[in-house]
């Protein structure tokens, strides 16, 4: 009987905890590399779950178990969130890709090529880097001229496969998800930042779901293993 209740102990105590987080679509990259290392430390299960910013927090609404949201720290205070506690992950950046079927093509100018017929951007409304490309078009006073161009879809990874499949010619995307398709696009052209509201990627707490599971998440988000690779993704 007490070979029995040891083992039980034991196999409780192996049982690992698990924490719901949501996170922006442009960031299903690094956050999935972050979350299959930080379960290999820990044993803490994370399941993730992306989209943009707006579908995520219309989730929430409809379920309890959601207690860590990543995204743009102005766009989770827009959504009224509420979150006490949060944890920094970098800045985002907003750049312009364009196909390889336009590999020629490298600067903003290009843009106004005959050679570019469709430029892809996420949501104008939900999406973060949507909100972004729409600011820098309007402040470059771009807008208006490419107008007849423009695309809107409804996050930065559909932008990218249509950019990588060619159906557009270039397109707005977060320089994380170029780092991945670097290989199956054209030239890269970073985005002037004071062109676009300033982009500053957070994990926030949801309020009263504190707990020591999300006290070590936090812990090891602030590693230097965790930092790398948040640095290799564009952040």
């Amino acid at each position: 009987m007490r070979k029995i209740y040891l083992l039980l102990l034991l196999s409780l105590s192996l049982v690992a905890g698990e924490i719901y987080v949501a996170g922006g679509a442009g960031y299903k990259r690094p956050l999935s590399e972050l979350a299959i290392m930080f379960e290999a430390k820990t044993k803490i299960k994370l399941n993730p779950i992306f989209g943009n910013m707006q579908q995520i927090a219309e989730q929430m609404k409809h379920s309890d178990k959601i207690a860590v949201f990543f995204g743009d720290k102005q766009f989770i205070n827009k959504l009224q969130i509420d979150y006490k506690k949060s944890v920094e992950l970098g800045n985002g950046s907003l750049v312009l890709v364009y196909s390889k079927n336009n590999a020629d093509l490298s600067t903003i100018d290009d843009l106004k090529s005959d050679k570019v017929k469709k430029i892809g951007l996420p949501d104008t409304k939900k999406a973060i880097y949507g909100v972004a490309s729409d600011e820098f078009l309007t402040n470059s006073k771009l807008k208006t001229s490419l107008q007849d161009k423009l695309n809107v879809f409804q996050t930065v990874p559909q932008v990218s496969s249509y950019i990588i499949s060619g159906d557009i010619d270039a397109g707005f995307i977060n320089k994380t998800d170029y780092l991945s398709i670097s290989k199956d696009v054209g030239q890269m052209v970073e985005i002037d930042s004071g062109l676009y509201s300033p982009i500053k990627i957070i994990g926030a707490v949801i309020s009263g779901k504190e707990n020591c599971d999300i006290d070590k998440l936090f812990e090891f988000l602030q590693t230097p293993q965790a930092k790398e690779i948040l640095k290799k993704h564009g952040l």
